[in-house]
């Protein structure tokens, strides 16, 4: 098969899994706050952040397993060496998640007592869900790596079928369950555990079907001992970025109530729908980059960088100034709730822009990435992460969720303006300047110019809730094409359109 073509599908059938994940998600949730309640659906969203937490136990294996598929799937013996090292990374993954499960199911009633503040429900029925989300939590770590494992295969495009099946279970037989049959926070809880099953016993199969024509491998702690510098500095690093990304949403799940946590659980859901927005690409690109330096396909490999680097600024741009700059008018047409928009808007506003910058500063990471050399990745992180988490406690305990937002913004802005340049010198020396000038520049100015025009010569505030949406969405997708068009991507394809034309 033709890899561009390859890749091609591959972000296609990202972008669609992503958008459909992603959107059914956002359409499902004002149908949570009005038949759950805003605090049951604080649990739903503390269930959230312990699932991100959970990278840290991963200790970088996941990530480790997707880069030596994509590496050695092609290689002499390679799907032996890949079944031996996956084997080996399942009994790690088994031992730690027996631990984690009947830990959080040993501690639910002190999280429910101590740590979250409960106000409606029954603390007994707080303590029961936490002990369900042990389960899933168990189950959805494994579907965690077997997930990557496809990924690392490229055979994204299955992934994705899979994922919006899953999804749809997930998300509309929930909402039946709750509108139809029981609108108990229990009950939802135990359907999604059913759902979990389901998901880890398919994925499971899925990778063993690469695997049905290799031998039995057995376990081997060599071939974890060989990959373990590379996962040991992703785990390092991953672990510093789960408690720069989580530890505001933690410490607020004890500050806020569950009912403000409910809330804020809104601001969450939509400033990572921002972040989601830019993985289909970097999940299709970083086999791709790691293939192609591997196969001495440099100069190919800084192409895919730059026309990657110009797609995700048009797409994060467009969707986080819209979010930001419209924010209650978003949440109000969305929710239903003047109440949720009130208080999340100013929140939502500075962590929308925060996310931006989030986004392009993975594009340093996926350069040391595809080069197997994280050194300047965990140097980088150690000395910025622990600067972050110092800022970030002290906004939370001091200045609450607007705090922690503005915070956000400010340290990955500045983070922004510094480490790719350094990172880019050296593994790619001589084009940063391109990358910022040529792929990144024209996109942000486009945007503030669009940006400030909308706000000032259109005015929503008078529109009803479904006219209000369906205005934000055009917004929005005209900003999009005026992006596009105000970038190089843009302009390649319009000269190519010329070109014909005139032939």
């Amino acid at each position: 098969m033709n890899k561009s073509i390859s890749l091609k599908n591959n972000v296609i059938a990202n972008y669609i899994g992503q958008f459909y994940t992603m959107f059914i998600g956002i359409f499902m949730l004002p149908f949570y706050l009005k038949y759950l309640g805003a605090e049951a659906y604080g649990l739903v969203g503390f269930f959230t952040m312990l699932m991100s937490w959970m990278v840290l136990l991963d200790m970088g294996l996941t990530t480790t397993l997707q880069r030596e598929i994509a590496r050695l799937k092609d290689k002499v013996n390679g799907l032996l060496e890949l079944k031996t090292l996956a084997a080996s990374i399942e009994v790690f993954f088994l031992i730690v998640g027996i631990v984690l499960v009947f830990t959080i199911f040993l501690g639910s009633n002190w999280i429910a007592t101590n740590w979250l503040d409960v106000k409606e429900l029954s603390i007994d029925t707080v303590a029961i869900c936490i002990k369900l989300m042990a389960f899933m939590i168990g189950f959805r770590w494994f579907v965690g790596l077997y997930s990557g494992a496809v990924m690392g295969f490229e055979d994204q495009v299955w992934l994705n079928k899979y994922k919006i099946i899953i999804t749809s279970f997930k998300f509309i037989g929930s909402y039946l369950l709750i509108v139809y049959i029981t609108d108990n926070i229990i009950h939802f809880f135990v359907y999604q555990l059913i759902i979990g099953i389901t998901e880890y016993s398919i994925i499971k199969i899925k990778l063993n079907n690469y695997f049905y024509k290799v031998e039995n491998a057995k376990l081997s702690f060599s071939a974890l001992k060989e990959v373990a510098p590379f996962a040991l500095g992703i785990a390092y690093t991953s672990g510093i970025w789960v408690f720069v990304m989580q530890l505001d949403k933690l410490m607020l799940s004890h500050y806020l109530s569950l009912k403000e946590y409910g809330y804020f659980s809104l601001v969450v859901v939509i400033s990572n729908a921002i972040l989601q927005l830019f993985q289909p690409i970097g999940n299709a690109i970083l086999p791709r980059m790691a293939s192609l330096l591997s196969n001495d396909k440099d100069s190919e490999m800084i192409a895919l960088y730059h026309k990657s680097t110009q797609l995700v600024a048009i797409i994060i741009f467009s969707t986080s100034g819209m979010v930001a700059f419209f924010s209650y008018d978003l949440i109000y047409s969305w929710s239903g709730s003047v109440e949720a928009a009130k208080w999340a808007a100013p929140i939502l506003f500075w962590y929308a822009l925060g996310n931006a910058a989030v986004a392009l500063l993975s594009f340093q990471y996926y350069m040391q990435y595809a080069h197997g050399n994280l050194k300047y990745h965990i140097r980088g992180n150690t000395v910025f992460g622990f600067f972050q988490i110092a800022l970030i406690v002290y906004a939370v305990h001091f200045y609450g969720a607007v705090g922690a937002g503005i915070t956000w913004f400010g340290l990955q802005t500045f983070f922004l303006l510094f480490w790719p340049g350094y990172i880019h010198g050296k593994f790619a020396p001589g084009i940063h300047k391109d990358w910022i000038v040529k792929d990144i520049l024209p996109i942000l100015l486009t945007s503030i110019l669009y940006i400030g025009i909308t706000k000032y010569f259109v005015h929503i505030n008078e529109m009803n809730r479904i006219l209000l949406f369906i205005m934000l969405v055009s917004l929005g997708i005209i900003m999009f094409i005026v992006n596009t068009i105000g970038s190089n991507i843009g302009r390649e394809y319009f000269l190519k359109i010329i070109k014909k034309v005139k032939i």
